[in-house]
């Protein structure tokens, strides 16, 4: 039987993981980077080896191509892997759009409603095939490059939400890769682009404390020490807006703890005895700037398309407008026009019903 053959584009620590991880699992295995970031993994470009260490499996992983030419990289390949920052999203739309087939699949690792934005950049880019496009609520494990050509897996998520644009073709793709991990089907990318742990922690626990990162450069516990009662009062409220959106649409989103327990990150309990209760994350220490993805990302890639959809559904949002405002702040640059906005997600303009139909079948009502 042949090896199915996939494609893994990005170059980070999840990338790396991945590659290495599915190769060891006996697939075919490229791997992508652009020619102007490929020099930070040129040990993996010299070798074609990545070594991985840690709780999820240990080995040396050959892959089966590193390149720069992306037509190469996804040529005859089954499952394309976007295992990239939310910013990459739509760049990576225009690189691949002259090269897709709709025999292939697009999967992006994490997506919060990237999977949208990359179905309207395919467009916009004059790809107008029924490219079958999903994402995951997370990637199934915490990693981190700790040399060259080298990662180290310390967590194992337990559950990995997945779902499709459109979403009925959502069975069709977990049937194709429901083996690699502990994949649970959604209905629609409404579950996995709501049901994202990081733009509900990271924003406000960033924001909130900027001063003692700023001054540290992330020297204390992010999580044991910066997750004090009155900033996890903040993401509570934050998640209520979350849910709030999700039962306008339909959807009975999992709460903060009920997605740290289904990771397997934290104990039941409240969320603040579940963020302080984790054995994965109390271990982990604050970002050294707050040029760091948990701002840089989290909130013009998460929040700004939560409360886009929000404002869309008629939910008010005065915890998120707020975040993604003082984020901009920080940022120096307006998040709601340069981030993952109605428009970007190819939505603007639809009302309640149209979203909900278009979401589950890609068309228009």
């Amino acid at each position: 039987m042949n090896a199915m053959k996939v494609a893994i584009l990005g170059g980070g620590n999840g990338a790396h993981t991945v590659a290495a991880d599915l190769t060891l699992k006996g697939l075919s295995v490229n791997m992508f980077e652009m020619e102007d970031f490929a020099s930070a993994m040129q040990t993996v470009f010299d070798t074609g080896k990545i070594e991985m260490t840690g709780v999820a499996g240990q080995g040396t992983a050959r892959l089966n191509l590193v390149t720069t030419d992306i037509a190469a990289a996804i040529r005859d390949v089954e499952i394309i892997f976007i295992i990239l920052p939310g910013f990459t999203i739509s760049t990576y739309a225009g690189l691949l759009a002259p090269h897709l087939a709709e025999n292939q699949t697009v999967i992006i690792m994490p997506g919060t409603f990237a999977a949208l934005e990359f179905r309207q950049a395919l467009r916009d880019n004059g790809n107008l095939q029924e490219i079958v496009t999903a994402e995951v609520g997370g990637l199934p494990f915490a990693t981190r490059l700790v040399a060259p050509g080298k990662v180290r897996t310390f967590h194992i998520r337990a559950v990995c939400p997945l779902a499709a644009v459109p979403g009925n073709q959502g069975p069709a793709v977990f049937e194709k890769i429901s083996g690699l991990y502990p994949f649970v089907p959604k209905k629609t990318v409404i579950e996995t682009g709501m049901g994202h742990l990081t733009p509900l922690l990271h924003p406000a626990g960033c924001l909130l404390n900027a001063g003692r990162i700023e001054r540290s450069h992330g020297e204390f516990y992010m999580y044991e020490e910066g997750m004090t009662p009155s900033v996890v009062r903040v993401i509570e409220a934050l998640d209520a807006e979350r849910i709030q959106i999700g039962k306008c649409l339909g959807i009975d989103l999992p709460t903060g703890v009920d997605m740290m327990v289904e990771s397997a990150y934290g104990p039941r309990g409240t969320l603040w005895e579940s963020l302080n209760g984790s054995a994965g994350l109390t271990p982990v220490k604050g970002p050294p700037s707050l040029d760091n993805r948990y701002v840089t990302e989290d909130i013009p890639y998460g929040l700004v398309a939560w409360a886009s959809l929000g404002d869309a559904v008629g939910v008010d949002t005065p915890v998120m407008d707020s975040l993604v405002e003082i984020g901009s702040a920080v940022m120096g640059k307006n998040c709601w026009s340069e981030g993952r906005n109605l428009s970007k997600m190819g939505i603007e303009g639809l009302d309640l019903k149209q979203i909900k139909v278009f979401l589950e079948t890609g068309k228009l009502p």
